[in-house]
Protein backbone atom coordinates (compact mmCIF):
# COMPACT_ATOMS: atom_id res chain seq x y z
CA UNK A 1 0.00 0.00 0.00
CA UNK A 2 1.42 3.78 -0.77
CA UNK A 3 2.22 5.64 1.71
CA UNK A 4 0.46 9.54 1.62
CA UNK A 5 3.70 10.67 0.29
CA UNK A 6 4.33 8.24 -2.38
CA UNK A 7 0.31 8.91 -3.59
CA UNK A 8 0.39 12.48 -3.32
CA UNK A 9 4.11 12.51 -5.66
CA UNK A 10 5.77 14.69 -2.57
CA UNK A 11 9.61 15.26 -3.38
CA UNK A 12 11.39 17.53 -0.59
CA UNK A 13 14.32 19.61 -1.60
CA UNK A 14 16.10 22.99 -1.00
CA UNK A 15 14.42 22.52 2.31
CA UNK A 16 10.88 22.93 0.96
CA UNK A 17 8.83 20.50 -0.66
CA UNK A 18 6.49 19.94 -3.80
CA UNK A 19 3.88 18.15 -5.20
CA UNK A 20 4.90 16.41 -8.52
CA UNK A 21 0.88 16.49 -9.84
CA UNK A 22 -0.57 18.19 -12.75
CA UNK A 23 -3.86 19.90 -12.09
CA UNK A 24 -6.19 17.38 -12.66
CA UNK A 25 -4.73 15.67 -9.98
CA UNK A 26 -4.42 18.35 -7.48
CA UNK A 27 -8.23 18.98 -8.21
CA UNK A 28 -9.34 15.93 -7.98
CA UNK A 29 -7.12 14.74 -4.43
CA UNK A 30 -8.60 18.17 -2.82
CA UNK A 31 -12.06 17.03 -3.86
CA UNK A 32 -11.66 14.03 -2.66
CA UNK A 33 -10.45 15.43 0.90
CA UNK A 34 -13.15 17.68 0.86
CA UNK A 35 -15.75 15.03 0.57
CA UNK A 36 -14.36 12.74 2.96
CA UNK A 37 -13.73 16.02 5.71
CA UNK A 38 -10.20 15.50 5.75
CA UNK A 39 -10.08 18.91 6.71
CA UNK A 40 -8.47 21.89 6.92
CA UNK A 41 -6.27 21.60 3.26
CA UNK A 42 -3.48 24.19 3.74
CA UNK A 43 -2.04 24.86 -0.03
CA UNK A 44 0.86 26.52 -0.76
CA UNK A 45 2.64 27.50 -4.17
CA UNK A 46 6.07 27.80 -4.26
CA UNK A 47 8.33 30.00 -6.73
CA UNK A 48 11.70 30.71 -6.88
CA UNK A 49 11.58 34.19 -4.42
CA UNK A 50 9.47 31.50 -2.22
CA UNK A 51 12.32 29.04 -2.13
CA UNK A 52 15.03 31.85 -1.39
CA UNK A 53 12.80 33.50 1.30
CA UNK A 54 12.19 30.34 3.19
CA UNK A 55 15.59 29.85 3.29
CA UNK A 56 15.82 32.91 5.35
CA UNK A 57 12.24 32.94 7.08
CA UNK A 58 11.77 30.17 9.27
CA UNK A 59 7.58 31.44 9.09
CA UNK A 60 7.34 31.12 5.18
CA UNK A 61 9.55 27.88 5.68
CA UNK A 62 7.09 26.13 8.00
CA UNK A 63 3.81 27.10 5.91
CA UNK A 64 5.52 25.59 3.15
CA UNK A 65 6.55 22.34 4.98
CA UNK A 66 3.22 22.29 6.70
CA UNK A 67 0.84 22.51 3.35
CA UNK A 68 -1.03 19.76 2.57
CA UNK A 69 -0.89 20.42 -0.89
CA UNK A 70 2.13 22.44 -2.41
CA UNK A 71 1.70 23.87 -6.14
CA UNK A 72 5.13 23.93 -8.87
CA UNK A 73 4.17 27.94 -9.49
CA UNK A 74 7.14 28.83 -11.63
CA UNK A 75 8.29 27.55 -14.85
CA UNK A 76 12.13 27.57 -13.52
CA UNK A 77 11.40 25.63 -10.75
CA UNK A 78 9.48 23.00 -13.56
CA UNK A 79 13.04 23.03 -15.67
CA UNK A 80 15.07 23.03 -12.35
CA UNK A 81 13.33 19.90 -11.05
CA UNK A 82 13.12 17.99 -14.38
CA UNK A 83 17.28 18.77 -15.04
CA UNK A 84 17.85 17.19 -11.47
CA UNK A 85 15.76 13.58 -12.79
CA UNK A 86 12.32 14.66 -10.73
CA UNK A 87 9.36 13.90 -12.81
CA UNK A 88 7.52 16.77 -12.79
CA UNK A 89 4.47 16.22 -14.80
CA UNK A 90 3.62 20.06 -15.85
CA UNK A 91 3.93 23.89 -13.79
CA UNK A 92 0.04 24.00 -11.60
CA UNK A 93 0.31 28.31 -11.39
CA UNK A 94 -1.36 29.34 -8.83
CA UNK A 95 -3.86 31.06 -10.70
CA UNK A 96 -4.57 28.35 -12.95
CA UNK A 97 -5.54 25.93 -9.18
CA UNK A 98 -7.08 29.24 -8.45
CA UNK A 99 -9.67 28.96 -11.75
CA UNK A 100 -10.01 25.29 -11.37
CA UNK A 101 -11.14 25.35 -7.21
CA UNK A 102 -13.72 27.77 -8.57
CA UNK A 103 -14.69 26.02 -10.91
CA UNK A 104 -14.82 22.46 -8.81
CA UNK A 105 -16.80 24.99 -6.39
CA UNK A 106 -19.70 25.58 -9.21
CA UNK A 107 -19.72 22.07 -9.72
CA UNK A 108 -20.27 20.90 -5.96
CA UNK A 109 -22.31 23.58 -4.45
CA UNK A 110 -19.26 24.79 -2.80
CA UNK A 111 -18.80 27.90 -0.98
CA UNK A 112 -15.96 30.33 -1.02
CA UNK A 113 -14.93 32.91 0.43
CA UNK A 114 -12.22 35.78 -0.71
CA UNK A 115 -10.18 38.20 1.87
CA UNK A 116 -7.80 39.91 0.48
CA UNK A 117 -7.12 43.37 -2.55
CA UNK A 118 -8.45 46.77 -2.46
CA UNK A 119 -12.03 47.06 -2.09
CA UNK A 120 -12.92 48.24 -5.32
CA UNK A 121 -10.64 45.29 -7.01
CA UNK A 122 -11.85 42.62 -5.31
CA UNK A 123 -15.79 43.57 -5.65
CA UNK A 124 -14.58 43.86 -9.71
CA UNK A 125 -13.04 40.44 -9.64
CA UNK A 126 -16.33 38.68 -7.75
CA UNK A 127 -18.23 40.54 -10.19
CA UNK A 128 -16.49 38.86 -13.32
CA UNK A 129 -16.56 35.67 -11.17
CA UNK A 130 -19.85 35.86 -10.87
CA UNK A 131 -20.77 35.82 -14.49
CA UNK A 132 -18.89 32.83 -15.40
CA UNK A 133 -20.38 30.95 -12.15
CA UNK A 134 -24.06 32.44 -11.13
CA UNK A 135 -24.89 29.74 -9.10
CA UNK A 136 -21.56 30.21 -6.96
CA UNK A 137 -22.26 31.14 -3.70
CA UNK A 138 -19.23 33.60 -2.84
CA UNK A 139 -18.68 35.87 0.16
CA UNK A 140 -15.51 38.42 0.83
CA UNK A 141 -13.92 40.64 2.52
CA UNK A 142 -11.47 43.44 1.34
CA UNK A 143 -7.28 43.23 2.91
CA UNK A 144 -7.89 46.56 4.07
CA UNK A 145 -9.15 46.16 7.32
CA UNK A 146 -7.95 47.21 10.91
CA UNK A 147 -5.28 44.34 11.94
CA UNK A 148 -5.93 44.81 15.71
CA UNK A 149 -10.00 43.77 15.35
CA UNK A 150 -8.98 41.09 12.60
CA UNK A 151 -11.33 38.51 15.25
CA UNK A 152 -14.12 40.33 13.34
CA UNK A 153 -13.15 39.05 10.05
CA UNK A 154 -12.65 35.82 11.24
CA UNK A 155 -15.91 35.41 13.11
CA UNK A 156 -17.20 37.14 9.17
CA UNK A 157 -15.63 34.20 7.42
CA UNK A 158 -16.43 31.45 10.23
CA UNK A 159 -19.99 32.46 10.16
CA UNK A 160 -20.55 31.94 6.29
CA UNK A 161 -18.56 28.65 6.57
CA UNK A 162 -16.88 28.76 3.41
CA UNK A 163 -15.75 25.17 1.51
CA UNK A 164 -13.31 27.32 -0.19
CA UNK A 165 -10.88 30.46 1.34
CA UNK A 166 -8.86 32.06 -0.93
CA UNK A 167 -6.61 34.55 0.59
CA UNK A 168 -5.50 37.22 -1.14
CA UNK A 169 -2.64 39.03 1.05
CA UNK A 170 0.80 39.75 0.39
CA UNK A 171 3.67 37.48 1.83
CA UNK A 172 4.46 36.75 4.68
CA UNK A 173 0.85 38.11 5.27
CA UNK A 174 -0.84 34.88 4.26
CA UNK A 175 1.00 32.62 4.95
CA UNK A 176 1.25 33.87 8.76
CA UNK A 177 -2.76 34.34 8.33
CA UNK A 178 -2.97 30.39 7.35
CA UNK A 179 -0.61 29.01 9.68
CA UNK A 180 -2.48 30.75 12.89
CA UNK A 181 -6.33 30.60 11.86
CA UNK A 182 -6.60 27.31 9.60
CA UNK A 183 -6.94 24.82 12.88
CA UNK A 184 -9.40 27.38 14.06
CA UNK A 185 -11.27 29.15 11.48
CA UNK A 186 -14.24 27.46 9.94
CA UNK A 187 -12.98 26.71 6.51
CA UNK A 188 -12.05 23.73 4.83
CA UNK A 189 -9.63 25.10 1.97
CA UNK A 190 -7.22 27.61 2.31
CA UNK A 191 -4.72 28.65 -0.65
CA UNK A 192 -3.26 32.06 -0.52
CA UNK A 193 -3.65 33.33 -4.44
CA UNK A 194 -1.56 36.55 -4.95
CA UNK A 195 -2.17 38.22 -7.60
CA UNK A 196 -4.85 36.44 -8.99
CA UNK A 197 -7.55 38.00 -7.86
CA UNK A 198 -6.16 41.44 -9.97
CA UNK A 199 -6.34 38.88 -12.83
CA UNK A 200 -9.66 38.33 -12.17
CA UNK A 201 -10.78 41.81 -11.45
CA UNK A 202 -8.86 42.16 -15.17
CA UNK A 203 -6.07 45.05 -13.33
CA UNK A 204 -3.82 43.12 -14.50
CA UNK A 205 -3.53 40.77 -17.86
CA UNK A 206 -3.58 37.17 -17.65
CA UNK A 207 -0.41 36.95 -19.17
CA UNK A 208 1.40 38.96 -17.10
CA UNK A 209 -0.28 36.76 -14.08
CA UNK A 210 1.29 33.86 -16.13
CA UNK A 211 4.12 34.96 -18.03
CA UNK A 212 5.87 31.47 -18.24
CA UNK A 213 4.47 28.24 -19.22
CA UNK A 214 5.93 24.80 -19.54
CA UNK A 215 4.02 22.15 -19.90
Amino acid sequence: MKSEQESNNIISIWGVKFNLLNIEDFISRINKRIKQNETPIHITGVNPETVVHASKDKLMQKAILESDFVNVDNALIVLTLRLLGKKVPSRVATPDLFEALLLLASKENYKIFILGAKEAILNKAIENIRKDYPALLIDSHHGYYVRDKENLVIEKISDFAPDMLFIALPSPEKESFILKYKNEINAKLLLGVGGAIDCRAGVVLRGSCDRYRIH
